[in-house]
């Protein structure tokens, strides 16, 4: 089992693009929260068969499930179903304290040929509205190659190929992404860019931008419900999240995100406000 994961670990950390995306978490949150979800050598050297016994009693308990049923289905079915097999536990999951920081560091390594960058910032929780707009921010940014960075960064100065964003939103941590995979030396250039980008945006963004990327991600939403398993997945992270009926209202409170809430998100990315994290050839 140990070689299993630590082979595991020896992958993503031979794949840049998973790499970066794995330390810039290290670099949003102080630990345990930053630290990498799949582990270290140290602790899965310290992982016995008692220890994983005793963490999937107090973890997989009914009050720590979620369960999703789209499509044609019998209602009672399934309440006599849930009833029979998920009776209530004793066990208490145990929660910890999140604490945000932001940080920077350029690391190293020898044998390859891009370099990987991530620019991140936290953003609203799930329970805030706001959080909307941080969606709609970063689809600006970099929602595909109609987006701000793809245009400024690959189309009118040829730095990079690849260009995309992201956000992470829950009811405990919330973060937005940037990934960029370009060379060594312009690195500091592509950095420069993004900045200037969200400082344009502060103070630049107009109604009708705004409104053109409300109909981009409301359009790619009404796509993606058009699948059951992706429906299902979405109302489970929805309820993981915060509350399941958020999930319905996402193109209402999407149409409602205010010109100056996604103009204020984006000033906030300057100075020490952000995370960064770049690896580069040797």
């Amino acid at each position: 089992f140990h070689k299993l994961i630590f082979e595991e670990i020896k992958m993503r950390k031979d794949n840049p693009h998973v790499y970066v995306s794995d330390k810039i978490q290290n670099l949003l949150y102080e630990n345990p929260f930053g630290s990498d979800l799949i582990g270290t050598y140290k602790t899965m050297n310290s992982i016995t068969r008692d220890k994983i016994l005793k963490r999937f009693k107090e973890v997989y308990v009914p009050e720590n499930m979620v369960l999703c049923v789209v499509g044609d289905y019998d209602f009672k079915k399934i309440v006599d179903f849930c009833e029979k097999n998920f009776e209530k536990s004793k066990s208490k999951n145990k929660s910890f304290k999140i604490v945000k920081k932001n940080s920077s560091k350029v690391e190293k390594r020898q044998g390859i040929d891009q370099a990987n960058l991530i620019l991140a910032f936290h953003s609203p929780l799930a329970k805030d509205d706001k959080s909307y707009a941080a969606e709609l921010l970063m689809t600006l940014m970099a929602g595909g190659m109609s987006s701000r960075l793809f245009s400024e960064i690959r189309e009118k100065r040829n730095l990079a190929y690849g260009i995309k964003g992201h956000t992470s939103i829950s009811k405990n941590y919330s973060y937005s992404i940037i990934f960029v995979g370009t060379t060594k030396e312009k690195v500091r250039k592509v950095k420069e860019l993004i900045l200037k980008e969200f400082d344009k945006v502060s103070n630049e963004l107009t109604e009708k931008e705004l409104n053109q990327i409300k109909e981009q991600v409301i359009g790619n939403y009404q796509i993606s419900m058009e699948d059951s398993q992706t429906q299902m997945v979405s109302l489970l992270l929805a309820e993981i999240e915060g509350d399941a009926s958020k999930f319905y209202e996402f193109e209402k409170k999407v149409s409602q995100v205010k010109l100056d809430d996604v103009k204020k998100l984006a000033s906030k990315v300057k100075g020490k406000n952000y995370s960064f994290f770049a690896l580069v050839p040797k």
